[in-house]
């Protein structure tokens, strides 16, 4: 009986999981749509399994400023985007390092990946998809 308890009880928690990771979705595609409407966006992400994660999406002009930023963070998906002004009017391959030591740590692993990003799509390199944490896992063992 026990044992019936648990997976019911882990089966409802992964379709949770699931209806609330597509509602983080829909708020990603409504951001990205939105500052996509202006201009190109340059993405970065910065992972956490156990610690929390952000995504930046930066929607730039011509000259790649920064018009609009906007940042996910956090460790569950709850989190939602949010306007992230203290970007905006930086130079993305040129950050004011002032402003750039302002980010906390995870913010500035996201902030580099979409600049790394940017320059390989801007050189017409192809960018490979990255691994769910599941695969990376999956690696490590057939690594040893």
């Amino acid at each position: 009986m026990e044992i019936l308890l648990i997976m019911v009880a882990i089966m409802v928690a992964w379709v949770l999981q699931t209806f609330l990771g597509t509602y983080q979705l829909k708020d990603f595609n409504k951001n990205y749509s939105a500052l996509r409407a202006s201009g190109p966006v340059s993405i970065g992400r910065s992972k956490g399994i156990v610690r929390t994660g952000v995504v930046l999406l930066m929607s730039l002009d011509k000259d790649k400023k920064i018009m609009d930023a906007r940042k996910m963070q956090g460790l569950t998906i709850f989190a939602k985007f949010k306007r992230f002004s203290l970007l905006e009017n930086q130079s993305l391959l040129n950050i004011d390092p002032e402003v750039y030591q302002q980010l906390d740590r995870f913010t500035q692993k996201a902030f580099d990946e979409a600049v790394e990003i940017y320059k390989k799509v801007a050189r017409g390199e192809e960018i490979p998809a990255s691994k769910s944490p599941l695969g990376e896992l999956v690696s490590g063992f057939r690594k040893n």
